[in-house]
Order: C-alpha cells, then sequence, then structure tokens
C-alpha cells in the first residue's frame, strides 16, 4: 500500500501545493528544485511526507506563528478532494510542521494549530503524540475535552490521536502501561452518531485490549447496552479478545459455553499443495441448554521456518441459536501474501464454537 500511494504525491500535485505558497513568499521554483533531488524517486511514503515537512520549515517565514496562518489558508485546498486522491492523508506533513518548529511555539499555539488541522482537511494524529510524551496530563485533559466538539473528524481525533497502538506513530508507552486516561474520551465517544469516531474509538478499544484485557472487559460490561451504537462499538473493539475466546468478551454478546456432540470433520486432502484450495465439511449437535447466539470460527495453524506453528482465527458466521444441529462447508486457500508466506510442513484446521475448540483434524501442506 505504501509504495502505490507515495506516487501520489506527483510532480503535478506537489506543484500544485507550491502555488498556493506562491502568494505567501514561497518560491515555486526554488521549492520545487528543493524537494526533487536525485534521491526522490527512492523515497518511501513517509520519507516523502518527511521531505515536505522539511520544505515548509525552510520556506515558510522565520515565525512558525506566521507559517501556521500560511499553513491554515491553504490547508484547505491542497487537502481537498479534488486536489488529489488522498489528499487528506497526504497531507499529513502539515501538522507535522508543528512537531518540527514546536520549540518556538507555546503549546496554546499549538493545540489550536493541531485542532484547525484536524477539521480542515488532514488529521494532527500523529503529530500530537509527541506532545503526549511531553505533557501528558495537559495534553490528555485538552484531548478529553475535544470528545465534546461538534466537529466529527475532532472528536475522532480525540480517540485516535492517544490509541497505544496507532499504526505509524509514535509509541506512547504511559498509556500502553496505564491506559485509564484514555477512559473518559472513550466514555464520551461510546454512543457517538459518526460511524467515523466509533471506529476510532472500537480501535482504541482493541489497542488497549492487547496489554490491558481486563480494563476493556470491564469498560464493555459497564458500557453494553447503553446504545445499539455502543455495542456496535464494544464488538468491534472486543474482536482479538473474542478471537481469542476470551469468556467474559463471548459472555457480552451471549455466547456462553456449549456442549457439542456427534461431531464430524473432514478435509478434501490430507495432502495439499501451496496454492490449492483445502475444503473442510464439519457438523456437530447441540444436547444440552442453547445460548443466545453461537459464533462459529475456524482456525489454521500454519507451519512456521522454526519448525513451531502460528495459529490463525478465521469467521465462520455467528447465528441466533434456536437449531441444535450444526453443519457447514468452508473453503481455504493456502496462497502466500505480503502479511503470509507458507512453508512446507505439518497443519492443522481446528473448529471452535464460542470459543471452544470442538474439533481438529491433521493435513501436510507441501511447497510446488
Amino acid at each position: 500500500m505504501a509504495a502505490e500511494l507515495r506516487s501520489f504525491y506527483s510532480e503535478d500535485y506537489i506543484g500544485f501545493i507550491a502555488d498556493q505558497l506562491a502568494p505567501h513568499g514561497v518560491s515555486k521554483p526554488d521549492f520545487l528544485a528543493d524537494c526533487f533531488t536525485k534521491d526522490w524517486s527512492g523515497l518511501s511514503l513517509k520519507e516523502r511526507a518527511a521531505r515536505l515537512t522539511s520544505l515548509l520549515c525552510q520556506h515558510l517565514p522565520e515565525d512558525p506563528e506566521n507559517g501556521i496562518e500560511i499553513l491554515k489558508k491553504i490547508l484547505p485546498v491542497i487537502s481537498a478532494p479534488t486536489a488529489q486522491k488522498y489528499a487528506d492523508m497526504l497531507c499529513l506533513f502539515v501538522p507535522d510542521y508543528v512537531v518540527h518548529r514546536r520549540k518556538d511555539l507555546t503549546l496554546s499555539k499549538i493545540k489550536d494549530a493541531l485542532c484547525f488541522f484536524t477539521h480542515n482537511g488532514t488529521t494532527s494524529e500523529l503529530a500530537v503524540r509527541p506532545f503526549i510524551q511531553e505533557y501528558p496530563d495537559e495534553m490528555m485533559d485538552w484531548m478529553q475535552s475535544l470528545s465534546h466538539h461538534t466537529h466529527p473528524h475532532v472528536r475522532r481525533f480525540s480517540s485516535e490521536g492517544c490509541r497505544p497502538r496507532l499504526p505509524w506513530a509514535m509509541a506512547l508507552p504511559a498509556l500502553k502501561k496505564d491506559p485509564a486516561p484514555i477512559l473518559p474520551i472513550l466514555t464520551t465517544l461510546a454512543a457517538d452518531d459518526s460511524k467515523f469516531v466509533q471506529k476510532s474509538v472500537a480501535n482504541n478499544l482493541n489497542d488497549i485490549a492487547k496489554d490491558n484485557p481486563d480494563v476493556v472487559l470491564s469498560f464493555a460490561e459497564a458500557e453494553i447496552g447503553r446504545h445499539a451504537n455502543t455495542n456496535w462499538i464494544i464488538k468491534h473493539g472486543t474482536r482479538t479478545l473474542l478471537k481469542a475466546g476470551e469468556p467474559r468478551a463471548l459472555a457480552l454478546f451471549g455466547m456462553g459455553p456449549v456442549d457439542v456432540i456427534n461431531i464430524k470433520l473432514e478435509l478434501s486432502s490430507n495432502d495439499l499443495t501451496l496454492g490449492e484450495n483445502q475444503t473442510f465439511s464439519f457438523s456437530g449437535e447441540i444436547p444440552g441448554p442453547l445460548p443466545e447466539k453461537l459464533r462459529l470460527e475456524y482456525a489454521v495453524d500454519f507451519a512456521k521456518a522454526n519448525n513451531k506453528s502460528s495459529r490463525k482465527v478465521f469467521m465462520v458466521k455467528e447465528i441466533g441459536s434456536d437449531l441444535r444441529e450444526i453443519a457447514f462447508t468452508k473453503a481455504h486457500k493456502f496462497v502466500d501474501y505480503t502479511t503470509r508466506k507458507h512453508y512446507a510442513g505439518p497443519h492443522r484446521i481446528s473448529i471452535l464454537v464460542n470459543g471452544a475448540e470442538v474439533a481438529s483434524a491433521p493435513f501436510t501442506l507441501h511447497l510446488p
């Protein structure tokens, strides 16, 4: 994805940015010459964004407050969808200017700029993190106040900017260790009517769950049922815990323990070659009390290069539990992806019902 996205920092688009800067005393020829040096074609997406931030620091006025005022004027233009595809994301270099010039700015000016940039074309979710690190109490109080903002992009920013495991972003080890300062923000946003905000809150919860699962479970148990939006957020925010078969997470959605008998699991092949499908059929019966819902999943234990295995869980379906017979057929294609490389050796497919493994069958994967 990054290799494709970097091409959107095209000569035409950067020329357009320079056109918007020109009325504010920035020389377009100098700006472009400093941008398109010999190494430009080899720069990654993040490196190209960093180059543009560096150019802002070099070409905007010496006083960063004046520079921010110029950026406030041009951002709505250069971040518009008509300016360039993905322009809102490409413009992350604008709030990054504030990070680079922070020694010459008051914290009040920094907060004003990051908020403005967030609801006028881009997001400051990456740029805010150094300030959370340096001024944790003041910044988290500010982020909490933004969770009440009228603009959904700013409300989302209040959650997204403090995610403990935000991709591409600098770490926030204090919040990974103790996410308590985040929880008031998530409580405020737990019934937000913006799907953009809801996804951020869910992703924040999922981040927290990887280091502090009990915190997320307690939050979910307190908030579940508050609103349909809240229930969606909690379901998405506990996805890692649900895949792990965490009983408290499953219980939130009526997926209690269940006995399954007369189990039958059949694989289409005991020996498979990379590139082929493994088709499998499962059936079973529930003799005892029925839970509210059934969550049916399958897991693949992949062979690794070190002769160990790595499990990944895949959803089949969730159904209302009104039938005592379970039956389904699935096919899993074994092909390499950028995120997964396959190795020859023993593999295993297992069936999970409400988080508990009820059947398993081995097979061998061969490389062509």
